[in-house]
């Protein structure tokens, strides 16, 4: 594929319930896996299709957006022409103000044009996948729609009734996109085409639609607009066929993580022909004590390990003090878990501290989150808590 065919539009303005884990941050930056953010996968596939125009798209909260991307460098978009453009918030003013609903717009086009590629990938961070924009660009091209739509079979018992499904002629082409709850389902298919929100799009029909939408007079978000352009266009359906993991729902989040226990899921996402980038930290080793003890979990550098971890994913400059026992859990940056405590189906946000000999627990399916920075020194039935 030729270096700057297709520029990106990666919007982080995303809907998802994740309580306290989104409170001050973007689903964008969720650390995912021990060392990586759910950003890394859209910049990760947009730098191996050799991108170099990428326009990010802030949430309300941006600075752990700008903290981890800054330059754009771990992407290779340290460039001297193109590269990370990083637009403002503007997504909830008021739009019936005529020349604030242009800005909105004006964000898009602008960049578009600017960019001068013939093709354009819009895409989000919380369906976590690794895609090849090169296929995708491929199949675009025989198709005779002007938008390409992505999307995974998955078993009807991985779908929700909000989760987007598209619905597919027998021809293979995508006319709708619709929630389950919205489509009509027998209760006897095996597979269901979940919708991943991704699109690969002529520019010259992107530009129009954003055109036709500042004319309109009513505000609609891009992802309304692309929705409503499936249903005009018949939009292409491209099938993808790798690990995919919607983050929409705390369990959601707390399974992806994991799933990155099991060797098939770790090496299939993070180590396939399309290796996932993130931002690097220069860091000494997790440290092992003696008598710890270490089973099957992913564990990230930095850290200091005294006590016993099973079934986990551990973050960098996590300490695990002598005594204490981690167990089905998902513990972030700089956490600490004091002697004696047990935590386990929990989700520990960044700077959690856990007292001595205390129990933090939750299940598979209601993991406990403790909120970033949260220290708890007595039992968890005397304090406010967040539950998933």
């Amino acid at each position: 594929m030729k270096k700057g065919e297709i520029a990106a539009i990666i919007d982080l303005n995303e809907d998802g319930a994740l309580g306290s884990l989104t409170a001050a941050r973007p689903i964008g930056t969720l650390p995912f896996a021990g060392r990586y953010r759910l950003i890394d996968f859209p910049l990760s596939a947009v730098a191996r299709a050799n991108v170099y125009s990428v326009g990010l798209f802030m949430p309300r909260s941006s600075r752990s957006v700008q903290d981890h991307v800054r330059s754009g460098e771990a992407w290779n978009l340290d460039l001297i022409q193109g590269g990370a453009f990083l637009f403002p918030y503007v997504a909830t003013r008021d739009y019936a103000n005529a020349e604030l609903r242009t800005r909105y717009y004006d964000n898009y086009s602008q960049f578009l044009r600017r960019s001068g590629a013939p093709y354009t990938v819009v895409m989000g961070a919380r369906n976590v996948a690794n895609i090849d924009l090169a296929a995708v660009l491929a199949y675009h091209k025989l198709g005779s729609s002007p938008i390409t739509a992505l999307y995974k079979n998955v078993a009807p018992n991985r779908v929700r009734a909000d989760d987007p499904l598209l619905t597919l002629s027998e021809l293979g082409t995508a006319s709708a996109v619709l929630n389950a709850s919205q489509q009509s389902l027998s209760g006897h298919e095996e597979k269901l085409p979940r919708f991943m929100e991704v699109y690969l799009l002529d520019t010259v029909y992107l530009l129009d639609l954003l055109d036709q939408a500042n004319t309109a007079g009513e505000f609609a978000r891009l992802p309304e607009l692309l929705r409503d352009a499936v249903l005009e266009q018949n939009a292409n359906a491209f099938e993808y066929t790798g690990y995919l993991a919607l983050i929409n729902a705390v369990d959601r989040y707390y399974q992806a993580n994991m799933s990155m226990l099991q060797e098939r899921n770790f090496q299939s996402l993070l180590y396939s022909s399309i290796p996932i980038l993130t931002k690097s930290k220069n860091e000494v080793p997790t440290f092992f004590a003696h008598d710890s003890k270490v089973s099957g979990s992913l564990l990230g550098t930095g850290g200091f390990i005294e006590g016993s971890v099973a079934r986990s994913v551990i973050s960098r400059n996590v300490t695990v003090h002598r005594g204490a026992v981690v167990e089905d859990s998902v513990v972030m940056q700089g956490s600490k878990i004091s002697n004696g405590s047990l935590v386990r189906h929990a989700i520990l946000d960044k700077g959690v501290v856990i007292g001595p000999n205390l129990v933090i627990e939750g299940t598979a399916e209601a993991p406990l989150v403790l909120s970033k920075n949260q220290t708890v020194f007595k039992p968890l039935d005397q304090e406010a808590n967040t539950h998933a």
